[in-house]
């Protein structure tokens, strides 16, 4: 396996670690200097801190696309459980990684990461709408819900309650998160076995 150039790896791993050590905020200097290499190193690896951000963020979004795909979820399982086996992949991509309450909840804060977030909430709305369309033509979402419009409002209230449920002292574990959040997506869906 081809090594990553040198210094990128580095800055990518203190730009994690400076930004959940900030709550957010990543100041450029205590991030190369905790990367030990040059400022010139960000630059040229990621044109600009805006791109080194932009890099976090897109790595965060490509695992949690991969956590919730298709291929971990049994082919032979109703929607229900397909659906319900989604939503705890979910939340346990999110409680492993520290940097979920961060970029779920102020992801957009610049603009250049407002347009990525936008983007990638457009192309997870699209997706989950195809998805409750599926489950309607099965019978197991109720056929009189707006698919398009039903999408946005659960990946919005799904995100939001999982900032939350991240943020409680202590945090709840994978299980009751998932009961947590699967109860009021059953309920949103019309789904009367909740798995």
């Amino acid at each position: 396996m081809p090594r990553p150039p040198l210094g990128r790896q580095q800055l990518l791993d203190a730009a994690r670690a400076e930004l959940v050590a900030g709550g957010g905020r990543a100041d450029l200097a205590s991030l190369v200097r905790r990367a030990g290499v040059s400022t010139g190193a960000l630059y040229h690896h990621f044109g600009s801190r805006t791109g080194l951000l932009a890099a976090i963020f897109c790595e965060f979004y490509d695992g949690l696309d991969e956590a919730i795909s298709d291929a971990h979820l049994p082919g032979e399982a109703t929607w229900t459980d397909r659906e319900l086996r989604r939503t705890r992949h979910l939340v346990a991509y999110c409680q492993a990684n520290p940097l979920s309450p961060l970029l779920l909840d102020r992801g957009g804060r610049e603009p250049a990461l407002a347009e990525l977030e936008a983007a990638y909430l457009e192309r997870l709305i699209d997706m989950s709408a195809r998805n409750i369309r599926h489950g309607q033509q099965l019978g197991e979402v109720d056929s009189s819900l707006v698919p398009e419009t039903a999408a946005a409002f659960v990946i919005g209230g799904v995100w939001r309650s999982i900032v939350r449920q991240l943020r409680r002292t202590p945090p709840p574990g994978v299980d009751e998160a998932t009961e947590e959040l699967w109860h009021l997506v059953a309920a949103t869906f019309g789904i009367r076995s909740a798995g």
